[in-house]
């Protein structure tokens, strides 16, 4: 992290400019869009855990008025002598039952029936006396007429209870004889003489589930949820759900190891979050719980997360389209402040910003433009100053060349003379007015290449009368390099350097390479021989010389060695800069190689380095 913060703080300022709008604006907008995205979740939440809280606690009050009407029919048969009559008779005599008259009998299904009248959630109402004979609303041919009350499992809830209302949960009696399955929840009380409280039978109210339904009918109810009601001993009395996926109360008790109890809460089900609402009836000790996914729950939050993100992408986009739009704008004047500052630094003092604004941005423009101004004032006085001196020297250069020339080509005339008085005499004068006049006429001191060539081969005649078949000189010359121009006198100089130190001293001579060829835009003239070579300390000390100034050296006292090597080493360097002097290899018996640059445009190199001094001029 703290790599790729400081990368980003050594950034273009363009770019930090573009990273710092990107942030200011899409944090808030994120930032925003999550906190409207958890606000909105936790009060749909809040909400719907209150309405539902509202809903089950409905339908929780509508179960008591249902239960409540339910226990006070179970209490009806003790307002009724004639039914108790009948129950104590068949109490105190067992055997009455098979000789109970059909009045008794129609008595008891009419005041049943009369309890179950305009109750459709009522299955049947039934009466069991001590015997275990049933009377019943119900039709004879789906019922028992007689039960064994101790096998069945609510039996002893409803005795141990001794005459209170016992809310049954589930199940399936035994006295119908119908193989439907279906369950019930029903209402029992044990039935006692008021006065005595001898027990003297059992009413039973079986409601069908669909009175469960009638209740919901009206209550709405969430896709994908469930609805579960139970007691207090977590025994099922209800269930509803949607779908296969939603959650029943068999899962509930598995993953909850027991059913909650308390405030609405999240729990998971089956890998998934469900919101849990449950409510609890203090008169019946019912519990009805609501179970819905959340993500049903949240579906509309979800759907506005999404807008919220699809609006921030947009704004996000359009806000970094502006950004990108004024980080350049902001940037750009700096940018061509950097170009200018470039370009200054390598000597084009003519180079100006342009000032379009008066913020601080375009006063700093405008200090940069008389900078460059005064710096290409001073430079150019300088250079001046420096140009004179440098052409002074040239001249000095030049001036120090030919009387030496002269002093060696007229030895050579004397011996020549002394010797034999050849007429080769005549030809060597000859050569030397051809170089006289080279060297003396008034021109800008360069020449073409073809011109320094024909000066070049009046030398190598003068040379070779002199030194007959001990010389042998080569040249191999591009002919796109005729016409490319040069300093006047660079190339006598080598020779004369390869004769006079490689070839003369050698019985039997040696052979000198001139070559000229380009290599990349770079006009390249070697001067080559076989000669006797140099050590390499002697070599090192030649390569040192060349970069002393003319003045040191003439103090140092070193006579002529390596005067024409350095002229020429400082000519060119004086011309076209340090990357243009001469480049010397040498080994001992294996000859000597000196080589010089020169740019193909010329003039246009000159122009170059005269920039790089003076600012353009």
């Amino acid at each position: 992290m703290k790599r790729k913060v400081s990368t980003l703080l050594q950034g273009t300022l363009r770019a930090k400019i573009l990273t710092l709008f990107l942030c200011l604006i899409a944090i808030p907008l994120s930032l925003q869009g999550i906190i409207t995205y958890k606000k909105f979740s936790a009060s749909t939440e809040w909400r719907t855990a209150e309405y539902t809280g509202q809903i089950v606690g409905q339908i929780n009050r509508n179960l008591e008025r249902n239960i409540r009407e339910m226990k006070r029919l179970s209490l009806m048969p003790l307002y009724d002598p004639e039914v108790l009559s009948i129950l104590k008779e068949i109490q105190t005599n067992t055997s009455a039952t098979s000789f109970l008259s059909m009045e008794k009998r129609e008595k008891m299904t009419l005041y049943i029936s009369s309890l179950s009248y305009s109750r459709p959630e009522v299955k049947g109402i039934q009466i069991i006396a001590g015997n275990g004979m049933i009377f019943s609303n119900l039709d004879p041919s789906v019922m028992k007429s007689k039960g064994d009350l101790a096998e069945e499992g609510w039996y002893s809830r409803v005795i141990k209870e001794q005459g209170a209302a016992v809310i049954i949960p589930q199940h399936r009696p035994g006295y119908y004889l119908d193989a439907s399955g279906e369950l019930y929840v029903s209402v029992a009380r044990l039935l006692r003489e008021p006065y005595t409280k001898v027990p003297l039978g059992i009413i039973k109210i079986d409601m069908k589930m669909a009175m469960f339904d009638q209740i919901l009918s009206d209550m709405p109810f969430t896709k994908d949820g469930s609805l579960i009601i139970v007691n207090e001993g977590n025994e099922l009395f209800y269930e509803k759900r949607d779908s296969e996926g939603s959650p029943g109360y068999r899962t509930l008790l598995q993953e909850t190891d027991g059913i909650n109890r308390g405030d609405a809460n999240q729990i998971m089900i089956q890998g998934q979050q469900y919101l849990f609402v449950d409510h609890q009836s203090r008169e019946t000790g019912l519990v009805v719980i609501s179970l819905i996914p959340l993500d049903v729950l949240l579906a509309e939050s979800n759907s506005l997360r999404s807008f919220t993100m699809l609006i921030a992408a947009m704004f996000l986009l359009v806000a970094g389209g502006l950004a990108i739009y004024f980080s350049y704008s902001l940037s750009k004047p700096l940018v061509q402040l950097k170009e200018k500052m470039l370009q200054v630094k390598r000597g084009n003092f003519h180079e100006r910003v342009p000032v379009d604004s008066k913020d601080e941005i375009g006063k700093l423009s405008e200090q940069f433009n008389q900078m460059v101004e005064e710096i290409n004032r001073l430079v150019n006085e300088v250079y001046l100053s420096s140009l004179r001196e440098r052409e002074a020297e040239l001249a000095a250069l030049q001036s120090q060349i030919n009387p030496h020339f002269i002093y060696n080509t007229l030895e050579s005339i004397n011996m020549m003379a002394i010797r034999s008085g050849n007429y080769d005499v005549s030809d060597m004068v000859s050569s030397l007015g051809k170089l006289m006049r080279s060297t003396v006429a008034r021109e800008d001191g360069h020449v073409t290449l073809t011109q320094e060539l024909v000066s070049l081969q009046s030398y190598v005649r003068i040379q070779k009368i002199r030194l007959g078949d001990r010389l042998r000189v080569y040249m191999d010359v591009e002919e796109s390099l005729s016409d490319q121009r040069i300093p006047k006198l660079l190339l006598q100089p080598l020779l004369e350097n390869a004769i006079a130190h490689g070839i003369e001293h050698q019985e039997q001579g040696g052979t000198i390479w001139l070559t000229a060829l380009c290599q990349e835009g770079v006009m390249q003239i070697s001067v080559r021989d076989n000669g006797k070579g140099m050590s390499e300390q002697s070599l090192s000390r030649l390569l040192a010389s060349l970069r002393t100034p003319m003045q040191q050296h003439e103090v140092t006292g070193n006579g002529h060695n390596g005067t024409a090597l350095r002229n020429i080493s400082q000519r060119l360097t004086l011309l076209f800069g340090d990357e243009y002097g001469l480049t010397i290899v040498s080994r001992p018996d294996q000859g000597t190689e000196i080589t010089m640059k020169i740019p193909l445009d010329f003039q246009k190199g000159e122009s170059r380095h005269v920039q790089s001094i003076a600012g353009g001029r």
